[in-house]
């Protein structure tokens, strides 16, 4: 039976027909070849009938496009018909997502008050995104007007990025402050004059403000000289004077008041619970008398550790005597740098001397920022922000070195030029019977012409609030 089978298939003729059997099959089978591109973008819509290469036949896809809704790899059906002949093919391919979020900025520019608070609830009024989610990042400072940038880096679900950003605008208002009007200077005669002499102010925002000067003053004749003075910030805030001029032949000397008000009633005005009773004393009080001071009554020193310009401290005469005095009598002790430095390089640097000449020595109280030259302020080319940047920096500083920091300032220029005085620990200058500032304040400098034993010229006054 099994030689029969060998002899029926292996029969010449059948050899033949069975290898044109096989041969029609393989030129009638259906066949299709698809496009190398098989990595789709999630969501984009692509035609089923583009992912074909070549076919033999006619192909049918399982829909019309591709599906693209979910990440990773998917499947396709193709049906290739040839003839009597049909064949199912699955083409696979992976989608992917490296399309970024789209940021969509309501306006390209918000207008603000100053003080308005603009929180990140605020910003998202204003940001549309279409998928993922989304921070934000900004310099914006309610307290100071200007122009800030709100920075925005949206994110998928799959690591794709975008970023953005608008602008918000801080309206200036305010019209630059006049610390001295000039009315009634007094020019002797033939002597040069020049306008910045005698007047000084200041802005909130503009470094540098533009000055405009009617008017002459003739120094080579004696007389009264009016002018008309305006002085206008960067955004068009004008504030304008009148003042009038007198070159004279001599300068009158003005006389001053010798009277000096005792510690000792001082002492019996202000002793209460939760005070301490100090002074503030530089080389212009010379030598003291640590130990007299302390019998008179006086319970904590402040004292200048020096000036500084550009840069360079020049350290007060008296310092370390009278720090060494305060150790000895047992009095706590605090200092302050009155400082006229204008920029944060030159601050860096008075500070690097200045921790150089405490070295390891320990304080009580703090170490104060003191800014006290108004009467020229427009000469620094600052704006009230870069002054209270400056002191941030001396803050910074400071209580990096393991001490506290304070500011010191007159009620009228802690209102008028510190806007943010309340976030600061403050010594006070205010002459009155009592503070009338509005604020938080740790120290009161009450008056400017006080006598105690142990010292032989006027002195500061002060009251420290142990429980504030």
């Amino acid at each position: 039976m099994k030689d029969r089978l060998r002899k029926i298939i292996f029969h010449p003729i059948n050899i033949i027909l069975i290898v044109l059997l096989m041969t029609g099959i393989l030129l009638f089978r259906p066949s299709i070849r698809f496009t190398e591109d098989r990595i789709l973008e999630r969501g984009v819509i692509y035609r089923a009938e583009d992912f074909i290469d070549r076919s033999n036949g006619a192909v049918t896809p399982e829909r019309n496009t591709l599906y693209t809704n979910e990440i990773g790899i998917q499947y396709f059906h193709y049906v290739v018909k040839k003839g009597f002949f049909k064949r199912d093919v699955v083409f696979s391919y992976e989608v992917v997502d490296t399309t970024p979020p789209v940021i969509v900025i309501e306006n390209n520019t918000v207008y603000k008050e100053l003080g308005d608070i603009y929180t990140f609830d605020d910003m998202a009024q204003n940001i549309r995104v279409n998928e993922g989610s989304f921070t934000c990042e900004t310099d914006y400072d309610p307290t100071f007007p200007g122009t800030y940038s709100v920075s925005i880096t949206a994110e998928d679900d799959y690591g794709n990025a975008s970023q953005a950003s608008y602008e918000v605008v801080i309206k200036d208002l305010e019209a630059p402050l006049v610390f001295r009007s000039g009315n009634g200077a007094k020019i002797m005669k033939g002597d040069d004059f020049n306008i910045m002499d005698i007047i000084s102010y200041g802005d909130n925002a503009d470094p540098d403000p533009i000055l405009t000067v009617k008017g002459h003053v003739n120094t080579n004749r004696l007389g009264y000289y009016p002018l008309y003075v305006a002085v206008t910030d960067s955004s068009g805030n004008t504030t304008d004077w009148n003042l009038t001029v007198q070159v004279v032949s001599e300068i009158p000397w003005e006389e001053t008041d010798d009277y000096a008000y005792p510690f000792e009633s001082f002492k019996e005005e202000h002793t209460g619970e939760g005070r301490m009773l100090g002074i503030d004393v530089s080389e212009w009080q010379d030598e003291i008398d640590f130990e007299a001071i302390k019998e008179a009554g006086c319970e904590f020193v402040i004292m200048r550790i020096g000036f500084s310009h550009e840069g360079k401290l020049t350290i007060d005469k008296q310092f370390e005597r009278n720090l060494e005095g305060c150790k000895e009598a047992g009095l706590p002790a605090g200092i302050y740098l009155f400082c006229y430095d204008s920029n944060e390089e030159d601050l860096l640097q008075t500070l690097e001397q200045m921790f150089e000449a405490l070295g390891d020595t320990k304080l009580e109280l703090p170490i104060v920022f003191d800014w006290e030259n108004f009467d020229h302020f427009q000469r620094y080319h600052m704006s009230f922000r870069d002054l209270e940047y400056l002191y941030n920096v001396f803050e910074r500083e400071v209580t990096a070195r393991g001490y506290e920091s304070m500011l010191y300032g007159s009620k009228y220029y802690l209102n008028a030029v510190w806007p943010n005085a309340g976030n600061h620990p403050i010594w006070l200058a205010q002459y009155t019977d009592w503070p009338s500032y509005d604020k938080d304040y740790q120290i009161w400098q009450a008056l400017d012409w006080g006598q105690i034993d142990g010292i032989d010229w006027y002195c500061d006054f002060d009251l420290l609030f142990t429980d504030r």
